[in-house]
């Protein structure tokens, strides 16, 4: 993976194709390989782009790990890169990310789909903070990975995106994931999203239960004009669990956006 230095941090991503920019914010615990598929789907008609966020991956992890900080090399990252506005897929903790983002830098932006997220979790939040800090406590990262996955992804889902996703949250440095996670579950960024001037789409799994559903209609009532659609088959990671069903809830609003250059 080639690597970009930004905000003292150095960033691993992955890029393919030509055309619009797309770029892909990954989940807690997981990378730019979370990606894969997407990247191999979209490439013959966007110049994609998946970073590895700062202490995940193949990312370093010199300073604080935030939503905020997150965000902050997201969008120096793309300007270091001469891209821009793209088109942005943000999945998980992917949201509150992109709204920050959009904050920072609203020219950075053509399009937003936001998937399996929330603008704010409230009490529910701290409390799985603190249910996590608990567990964490006690149990191996491995273990508690095992048992993410398991809670996290659809039955239906394939046995390798199972195997990776187990792997990429055991590679995480215990203090590291949790430092991430207070900072994405106690999140609040309604006002954010209710301050989005793009076109933006939101879709969620039906079976989702770590963001319910009703988290995404939250999103689509606070985004002016957002679009919503639930996909069939699918827990809180959508295009894991179902590739086909999550790229047919995203391809259309794409495809309106940025149509398919011969």
């Amino acid at each position: 993976m080639p690597t970009i230095d930004v905000n003292g941090e150095t960033l691993a991503y992955h890029r393919a194709g030509k055309g619009a920019p797309l770029l892909l914010i990954h989940s807690l615990g997981t990378g730019a390989w979370m990606w894969a598929g997407e990247i191999t789907h979209f490439c013959d008609r966007f110049d994609v782009i998946a970073f590895d966020a700062r202490g995940h991956g193949a990312s370093s992890h010199n300073g604080p790990v935030t939503i905020d900080t997150i965000a902050a090399d997201l969008v120096a990252a793309l300007k270091a890169l001469g891209v821009g506005p793209a088109h942005v897929i943000a999945i998980s903790m992917g949201g509150p990310i992109a709204a920050l983002m959009y904050a920072k830098a609203p020219e950075a932006f053509a399009s937003l789909v936001i998937a399996d997220s929330f603008a704010r979790q409230g009490e529910a939040g701290a409390a799985r903070v603190k249910g996590l800090e608990e567990t964490l406590a006690k149990t191996a990262m491995r273990d508690y990975a095992d048992a993410y996955a398991r809670g996290t992804l659809h039955r239906d889902a394939a046995p390798r995106h199972f195997s990776a996703l187990v792997e990429s949250v055991a590679a995480m440095d215990k203090q590291t994931y949790l430092e991430v996670a207070r900072s994405v579950f106690t999140a609040d960024v309604a006002d954010l999203m209710a301050k989005l001037a793009v076109p933006v789409r939101v879709v969620v799994g039906a079976e989702d239960s770590r963001t319910p559903p009703a988290m995404s209609e939250e999103i689509a009532r606070l985004v002016p004009g957002a679009e919503l659609e639930v996909i069939a088959h699918a827990a809180h990671l959508a295009n894991l669990d179902n590739p086909d069903g999550f790229r047919a809830a995203v391809e259309p609003f794409l495809a309106r956006r940025a149509p398919k250059v011969a």
